[in-house]
């Protein structure tokens, strides 16, 4: 177990100030709520038939004990690992992985960045040895994506949220990267990501005009800020329960998530950004107090 204050999926809670403490408070508080609005569909192992019900219930959000189970029936993760006949293929990927994989160096070079403080995570003999196996698995795969730094902190995420279960994880990443996000939001020259900035951007202009033209007026890019939220899809610029709470969302809905979220963080803080009159340290700073106290983190 952690040292210290921890939640539900053992990640050390950091008290920077009240917010990543009031988040989990929240959150905890929100899970007998949410296993009551469960409790039928868990007892029948079935979602609601009804899209709009299924929306509305999963964006109260997913009691913990239950993650695993609907992120990988809502994702389609399930589909994609059906759809490959017999059980040997992520077994036969590990095993190519070991000796074919081109992405080991840099994967070798993130583990010990991903998460330090966890005590599953940063195992050189567990947490390690489980993302190592999905990644580098991932990259013979999924070619053209190779590896890409954040994917590693989804990984991490994503297996905790999983109940550690390996190949489950790596099949919840693929219908991720491949289903889920856009094409080219992973990979080699991040394309996608280039085209999501540009997109976000433009939302910002629509949806927050003040705020756009103040970011315009101090030459301040999005992508100074929202870069990273895209790329780890928030698993690392959150704190986990919040984190969660917008995959909950992503796994079932799609990559519109990934902007609403960011334009709910970004409404949240706009008070704030307007008094910076530059695009320094103080942007992104400001934008992280949002994590916890905004939207996001209520699951608005």
């Amino acid at each position: 177990m952690a040292s210290g204050p921890h939640d539900i999926y053992d990640f050390t809670i950091a008290y920077k100030g009240p917010y990543q403490a009031v988040d989990y408070q929240l959150a905890h508080n929100l899970y007998a709520v949410q296993e009551k609005a469960w409790e039928k569909y868990a007892a029948e192992k079935r979602l609601p038939n009804s899209h709009s019900k299924r929306k509305k219930l999963i964006r109260k959000g997913v009691p913990p004990s239950l993650r695993s189970w609907v992120w990988f029936e809502v994702s389609g993760a399930k589909q994609l690992m059906m759809s490959q006949p017999g059980n040997s293929y992520y077994p036969n990927l590990v095993k190519a992985a070991a000796s074919m994989s081109k992405v080991s160096s840099q994967v070798e070079l993130d583990l010990p960045r991903t998460f330090p403080g966890h005590p599953y995570l940063s195992c050189p003999t567990t947490g390690q040895v489980a993302m190592r196996r999905i990644l580098t698995s991932y990259s013979l795969r999924n070619p053209k994506v190779g590896y890409c730094q954040g994917l590693n902190f989804i990984v991490g995420v994503m297996l905790m949220a999983m109940d550690r279960n390996e190949e489950h994880t790596f099949w919840l990443l693929a219908a991720l990267v491949e289903n889920i996000c856009y094409q080219g939001s992973f990979g080699e020259n991040l394309c996608g990501c280039h085209v999501e900035m540009k997109t976000l951007q433009d939302l910002v202009t629509a949806k927050i005009p003040r705020l756009g033209a103040h970011m315009k007026s101090i030459t301040c890019d999005i992508s100074l800020i929202a870069t990273d939220w895209f790329l780890t899809v928030y698993c690392v610029s959150m704190p986990p329960e919040s984190a969660c709470r917008v995959l909950d969302a992503l796994l079932n809905e799609g990559a519109k998530v990934l902007f609403r979220v960011a334009l709910a963080l970004l409404k949240t803080a706009e008070a704030k950004l307007l008094r910076l009159d530059n695009a320094g340290p103080g942007f992104p700073r400001s934008v992280s107090q949002a994590f916890t106290t905004g939207p996001a983190a209520q699951g608005s």
